[in-house]
Parts: structure tokens; C-alpha cells; sequence
């Protein structure tokens, strides 16, 4: 074989073996940016982002949770020419009202914590109907809202106590 073949080779692996590297730099460089837009921000970025939002749920669902509190609901709602079963209603209407306007927080919040909170609306609504029993229907408001409040009292802790208290530990935990 005359020495020509062989520089004419050398000279064509070389070509080759350039042509590939390149090839092999560009399929780089283009997966590298693809997967960019694929992964998540950093850590630091995303919870400069999530971070204000899940502190504003937690405050929304707090807030929720006092309103919800069978004093202050019944000092809110409760007016003197409302019979008991009007003030039932419009107590567990209030209630289903406000954790309405309040679900969508539960995007923010892990899903035990947000269990309690159902679990706290759902007892304090079990707390009225409970109280409502024991009053004749046409009897005034405020003989219901005497029996509540008994009720509460009588509760070591109300479950929206727990909650508020589980939403604290995690706040203090972000």
C-alpha cells in the first residue's frame, strides 16, 4: 500500500474524529439548556416565590379558624329578634361561608394540617346542632348561645385550638 493511503486515513479519522467532538459539544450544550427549562428554580428562588404565599394561607386559614370560634361567631352573627333555629342556621351557614371562601388555601397547607382544619369546622358545627338540640326551636337566640358557649367550656380543647396550634408549629417551622 503506497504511503498516500495511509495520510490520506490519518487525515480522514482526524476529520472524523473532529466532526464527532463537535457533534458530541453541541448535543451537550442542547441537552444542558432543555433540561434548564425542565428543572424547577433553585431552591432559593422558588421560596422567595412560595414562601409569601404560604405564609399568606396560613394567616388566611387562622384568621378562618378564630372567626370560626364559636364566640366570636356567635358575638358576630347573634341579634336579639332571631329565634334559636334562625341563629343555628346562620351560624352553620357562616361557618361553610367562610371555609368556602378559604378552600383554596389548601394548596399551601400539608394535607394533615389541612384535615384538622376540616375536622375543627366539621366539630363545631357538630357543637351547634348539639347545642340547637337542647333548645326548643322558637325559643330566643340567646338561649342558644348560652348553650354553646356551656358547651365550649365544657370542651378541654376545641379543635380548632389543635389547629391553630399545628398551623403555628409549621409556620415557625418555614
Amino acid at each position: 500500500m503506497p504511503p498516500f493511503f495511509f495520510l490520506h486515513l490519518i487525515r480522514t479519522l482526524i476529520v472524523l474524529a473532529l466532526v464527532f467532538t463537535g457533534l458530541f459539544f453541541l448535543l451537550r450544550y442542547y441537552l444542558q439548556q432543555s433540561r434548564k427549562s425542565i428543572i424547577p428554580p433553585s431552591t432559593g428562588e422558588s421560596l422567595k416565590i412560595i414562601l409569601p404565599l404560604r405564609l399568606q394561607a396560613y394567616e388566611r386559614i387562622v384568621l378562618f379558624l378564630e372567626r370560626i370560634l364559636p364566640s366570636t361567631l356567635i358575638l358576630r352573627t347573634n341579634k336579639p329578634e332571631l329565634s334559636a333555629i334562625q341563629l343555628q342556621s346562620l351560624l352553620v351557614k357562616t361557618i361553610r361561608d367562610e371555609f368556602e371562601y378559604n378552600l383554596s388555601q389548601q394548596i399551601y397547607i400539608p394535607s394533615i394540617t389541612w384535615e384538622l382544619i376540616k375536622n375543627a369546622k366539621e366539630e363545631t358545627i357538630r357543637l351547634i346542632n348539639q347545642a340547637a338540640a337542647k333548645v326548643p326551636e322558637n325559643d330566643p337566640s340567646s338561649e342558644l348561645a348560652r348553650n354553646i358557649l356551656e358547651i365550649s367550656l365544657e370542651k378541654e380543647k376545641l379543635p380548632i385550638n389543635v389547629a391553630i396550634e399545628e398551623l403555628k408549629k409549621e409556620v415557625a417551622s418555614l
